[in-house]
């Protein structure tokens, strides 16, 4: 890239913690903890931090933070980390904690504090930071608050980058939203992988508007589409760790190659290498763009023209 893209991460912001454990335990048993490591969540900030590691000018809106101990620490961190926080702390709010447990299955199990007034926030975020920006980044379950950041960013011109869970079995749940990014991420459990098809789901979102459609398939790889064609993706064999934020490190990844201007094959290769890598480490992806890129060779993927 000749110049650093500004892009805008939206979406529920929290701190927490991370416990690592072998497998995660059945009810009434327990499990020794191999690691635990601090994090800022969820998937827009995670986002976030990785693009800021790699030089993009990274902002992130978010819910208001209690004016605490850790609501201060939290945007302290995030401007350490590169990350342009705008994020209000309120005095009447306590900031909530959350607890992920992730297993070496790959699975993911997370405890937030319920703290309504807390995400409620979000709905009254200032979204100036928006303006001007090369591309937003929007979780979709923060419900009407995404709503408006989408049309906020539409009506000044910057594309959506939506990080959705689509369902086949409910084809119209999400439509308003989706037909209003540019591109979308869907994500798929194993189970998911099992239940439905990906390239149906993929044709589906490119159907309702999308310019570019990535599904993550988390050890089976991912696919993407466009109007150049389908793209089924391998995901390198890696000793998986810390499956904690793989969705955010891809969304991040395939934003980066996309404003790059590089075809769709190289964006699915860069952002499924990325996301692998990132299961093999604690923590959120460590790793240079040309490290990435070097490890992505665009062979194996299977591709389909339209």
């Amino acid at each position: 890239m000749s110049s650093a893209p500004r892009i805008v991460c939206f979406g529920y912001v929290n701190p927490g913690v991370v416990f690592l454990v072998d497998r995660y335990p059945a009810a009434n048993t327990g499990a020794y903890v191999t690691a635990k490591r601090p994090f800022i969540g969820a998937d827009c900030a995670m986002a976030a931090q990785v693009l800021a590691r790699w030089g993009v000018e990274a902002h992130l809106i978010g819910n208001a933070l209690g004016d605490d101990d850790l609501g201060r620490r939290t945007l302290t961190q995030l401007a350490e980390l590169g990350v342009r926080a705008h994020i209000a702390l309120r005095g009447d709010l306590r900031t909530p904690d959350e607890v992920d447990i992730s297993d070496r299955a790959g699975t993911r199990t997370f405890f937030v504090e319920d703290a309504p007034a807390v995400w409620e926030s979000l709905i009254e975020a200032d979204l100036e930071a928006i303006v001007g920006a090369d591309m937003l980044y929007v979780d979709w379950y923060v419900g009407p608050a995404a709503e408006r950041a989408v049309a906020f960013a539409r009506a000044h011109g910057v594309p959506v980058f939506l990080n959705v869970e689509y369902s086949l079995r409910q084809p119209d749940r999400y439509r308003p939203l989706i037909s209003q990014a540019s591109y979308a991420q869907a994500p798929m459990s194993d189970v998911h992988v099992a239940q439905e098809d990906p390239r149906a789901i993929a044709e589906a979102l490119q159907a309702l508007g999308v310019e570019a459609a990535f599904v993550t398939r988390g050890k089976h790889g991912s696919l993407a589409l466009d109007r150049t064609g389908l793209i089924e993706v391998p995901a390198p064999a890696v000793q998986v760790v810390d499956t904690q934020g793989a969705g955010a490190v891809y969304s991040a990844a395939a934003m980066y190659g996309l404003l790059a201007g590089w075809p769709i094959v190289q964006v699915a290769h860069f952002a499924t290498t990325a996301a692998s890598l990132k299961c093999a480490q604690h923590g959120l992806l460590d790793a240079k763009v040309e490290m990435i890129l070097a490890q992505a060779p665009l062979s194996g993927a299977v591709v389909r023209s339209q």
